[in-house]
C-alpha cells in the first residue's frame, strides 16, 4: 500500500469550486480505490488563499517540507485539480521537479492523465490554462473593485471607529470606539505624536478592531486615513495598508456615504503637521518622547561635525566622537549653559532685521515638483515609443520629426516650469520675527510639555553647532516657506 498525502485549497477568487471538505471527500475516495494511504497529520489545507505564490501559503509550504524529509514520509501527493497545487507555471514546474527528485508523484484525482511523455504535455497545457484564467480572474476582480472604488462604494471590512450595517455593504459610526478616534485626531493635532498616543491608548486599555494593542503604525494610519471625513480610500495595488504608502498615485479617493467622524477642520489641521514633520525630520527619527531633552539631536560638534549626545550623570553634552577616541577635542557643555546660549542667539537672530533680509527660503511645494517630474519621465518614454515605431517602420522620418519636436518641446517646458518651482525667495521677516519669537517663549514656558518643545524648534532650526575652545553656537535655521 503507497503512503499519500493531500493537497487542499480553496481561494476567494471563485465561489464556485469545492469545498475543503468536499475536495477531501474526492480525495479520499479516490484513495481508497486506488491502494493509498492518507495519515490525517499529510492533510495539508490552504483556505482563502490565492495560488498565485507559493510564499502565502503555510499549508503548502509545510507540505513541500514533509516531503523533503528523509526517509520521505510519503509517496504521492494527492489533489482535486492541478490548479489547487499552483495557478502560476513557473512555480508549478519548479515544486514538482524538486517532489519528482524526492521520488514523490503528484495525482490529479478529476484529472486522470495517461502515462509518459504525452500525460505529462496534457498536464502542462491544464496548468497552463489554470493560470491564464487565473491571470484573466484576477484583472476581472481588480477591475471590478476599481470601478466599485470610482463610485464611492464600500469593499472592505470596518474600520476601527466603524461597524458593518447589519445585511448591507455599508457602515455607520460605532461610537465606543469612534470617540477615541476622535481623541487621536485631537491629541495630533495639539502637536502629539503617533508613540505618545499609541502609548496613552495602550494605558487606557483600549485595543483596535483585532484587539491588539495600538502600535506608532496603527495610529500614523487612522491619521491618514480619509474614511473618517467620509471619502473611501482603494489601492488596485494593494499596497497601502500596513507599509505606509499614502501618496500612492494608483490610489482612488472618492466620496462615500458613511457619516464622518471627524470635521474638515480638523483633518486639515492634522495633515498639515504631517507634511511639517515630513519636510522637517529625517527619516527613521525616534520620537520627540524617547528624548531626553528638546535639544537632544540638534547639537552638533564644531570640529568633526558629529553629534553631541546627553549625559544625564553630570547634566550635560559631549561629543560622540570624542567619546570614542574619533575627535582630538572635547566639546563638553552643560545643559544650564547650553540652554542659556540657544536662547541669546535666538534672540541674536530675531533681532537682526538685515541677517533675516539676506535668508532666502524655499517654498514647501514637493507635491507639485513630484508631480511634474513623473510628466517628465511619461515624456521621455513617449520620446522612447516614437522613436522605436520609426525604427520598425510604422512612422515615416517625417511623423517621427515632428513628434521628437514636439515631444522635446514639452519636455523642456516642464523642466523650465520645475526649476521656476525651485527658485528661493526672499524671507518673509516679520513672519520669521514672530515665528522665532514664540519658539522662544514657548521653551521657557516651564508648563509647556517636552513634546511640544521638541516639535516647536524643529519647525525652525535644523541644526545647531558647538565650537570649543571659542564658546559659540551657530543655529542654522530652515530656509524654506
Amino acid at each position: 500500500m503507497k503512503q499519500g498525502a493531500c493537497y487542499i485549497r480553496v481561494s476567494t477568487d471563485d465561489q464556485l469550486e469545492y469545498s475543503p471538505d468536499a475536495q477531501l471527500r474526492e480525495i479520499q475516495k479516490y484513495a481508497k480505490s486506488n491502494d493509498i494511504l492518507i495519515s490525517k497529520e499529510h492533510i495539508f489545507i490552504d483556505e482563502g488563499i490565492t495560488g498565485r505564490s507559493a510564499k502565502k501559503r503555510p499549508g503548502f509550504n509545510k507540505m513541500i517540507g514533509t516531503a523533503k524529509q528523509d526517509p520521505r514520509p510519503f509517496d504521492v501527493i494527492l489533489l482535486w485539480k492541478f490548479s489547487r497545487f499552483a495557478r502560476n507555471q513557473e512555480e508549478s514546474i519548479v515544486y514538482k521537479s524538486l517532489l519528482r527528485r524526492q521520488g514523490v508523484e503528484i495525482i490529479s484525482v478529476s484529472e486522470p492523465l495517461a502515462e509518459g511523455p504525452f500525460g505529462t504535455l496534457i498536464e502542462r497545457i491544464i496548468e497552463w490554462m489554470d493560470e491564464y484564467y487565473s491571470i484573466r480572474l484576477s484583472g476581472e476582480v481588480t477591475r471590478g473593485m476599481t470601478e466599485k472604488a470610482l463610485r464611492g462604494g464600500f469593499q472592505t471590512g470596518a474600520p476601527f471607529g466603524y461597524v458593518k450595517r447589519k445585511g448591507e455593504n455599508a457602515i455607520d459610526i460605532y461610537e465606543p470606539e469612534a470617540k477615541w478616534v476622535r481623541y487621536m485626531f485631537e491629541r495630533f493635532a495639539d502637536h502629539g505624536s503617533f508613540y505618545k498616543i499609541a502609548k496613552e491608548l495602550n494605558a487606557k486599555g483600549i485595543k483596535t478592531k483585532k484587539g491588539y494593542l495600538f502600535e506608532n503604525r496603527t495610529v500614523e494610519y487612522i491619521i491618514n486615513n480619509p474614511i473618517y471625513i467620509g471619502y473611501l480610500r482603494w489601492t488596485p495595488t494593494g499596497q497601502t495598508v500596513g507599509k505606509r504608502i499614502y501618496d500612492d498615485p494608483n490610489t482612488i479617493i472618492k466620496k462615500g456615504e458613511h457619516p464622518p467622524i471627524i470635521s474638515q477642520e480638523l483633518w486639515d489641521q492634522c495633515q498639515e503637521i504631517i507634511q511639517s514633520r515630513k519636510a522637517t525630520r529625517k527619516p527613521y527619527e525616534r520620537p520627540a518622547e524617547t528624548k531626553k531633552h528638546w535639544i537632544v539631536g540638534l547639537l552638533k560638534c564644531g570640529t568633526c561635525g558629529r553629534s553631541l549626545s546627553y549625559n544625564a550623570g553630570n547634566n550635560g553634552f559631549q561629543c560622540i566622537g570624542y567619546a570614542h577616541n574619533l575627535c582630538p577635542r572635547s566639546h563638553f557643555v552643560g545643559l544650564p549653559k547650553i540652554e542659556k546660549m540657544v536662547f541669546e542667539t535666538l534672540e541674536e537672530i530675531q533681532n537682526n532685521k538685515e541677517y533675516l533680509e539676506n535668508i532666502k527660503v524655499t517654498t514647501n511645494n514637493d507635491d507639485e515638483i513630484e508631480a511634474i517630474e513623473k510628466q517628465i519621465v511619461r515624456m521621455e518614454h513617449m520620446l522612447e515609443r516614437a522613436k522605436t515605431a520609426y525604427l520598425e517602420g510604422l512612422d515615416t522620418k517625417e511623423e517621427y520629426a515632428a513628434n521628437k519636436r514636439k515631444i522635446s518641446a514639452d519636455i523642456a517646458n516642464l523642466k523650465a516650469e520645475k526649476a521656476t518651482i525651485k527658485q528661493d525667495s526672499p524671507a518673509d521677516v516679520p513672519q520669521m520675527q514672530k515665528k522665532i519669537r514664540s519658539t522662544i517663549e514657548l521653551l521657557q514656558d516651564p508648563d509647556i510639555e517636552h513634546e511640544k518643545k521638541y516639535n516647536a524648534i524643529r519647525d525652525i532650526v535644523e541644526k545647531i553647532t558647538f565650537k570649543r575652545p571659542e564658546e559659540t553656537v551657530n543655529i542654522y535655521l530652515y530656509r524654506r516657506a
